[in-house]
């Protein structure tokens, strides 16, 4: 693993529509209008950009409002860009995306992955997520321990 500078991690919002665009273009390749969705109130867009405000990776997700009326977090994709991958960018996304639902007191934040997809299996496990107990290939993180 070679040394390379720190990224910085950061939650977007009306502001950042150049970089958001930029984001979904590098990680999704599509052109779209990154107003809306930064204005919606459930989205939650994140990035890490290097020193010189390259994109080492993006992570984003959607409040909710469960049924049972708590609120939760869906981490709904995260990805690192292939040079930056085993330099802890992905956890911490991860770690960032966590602290900012504590933070709102969303009660659980939740994703699904690939069932052979090992390496962010690692990564969740080792930042306390707990597979779902659907059998789905849904982990999960209990915010509020006394629920």
């Amino acid at each position: 693993m070679s040394a390379q500078p720190a990224v910085r991690i950061r939650v977007l919002g009306m502001d950042d529509a150049e970089l958001w665009d930029r984001t979904v273009r590098r990680f999704r390749d599509v052109v779209t209008d990154p107003a809306p969705f930064l204005a919606d109130p459930s989205t939650v867009p994140m990035v890490a950009t290097d020193p010189a405000d390259g994109l080492a990776g993006w992570a984003w997700g959607l409040r909710q409002r469960h049924a049972a009326g708590h609120t939760q977090i869906q981490l709904y994709e995260i990805e690192v860009a292939a040079t930056w991958r085993r330099h802890g960018v992905g956890r911490a996304l991860l770690t960032e995306f966590l602290a900012l639902a504590r933070r709102e007191g969303h009660r659980r934040l939740w994703l699904f992955t690939d069932e052979d997809n090992h390496a962010a299996i690692g990564l969740y496990e080792s930042l306390g997520g707990l597979p779902s107990p659907h059998r789905d290939a849904g982990y999960w993180w209990q915010l509020d321990p006394a629920t």
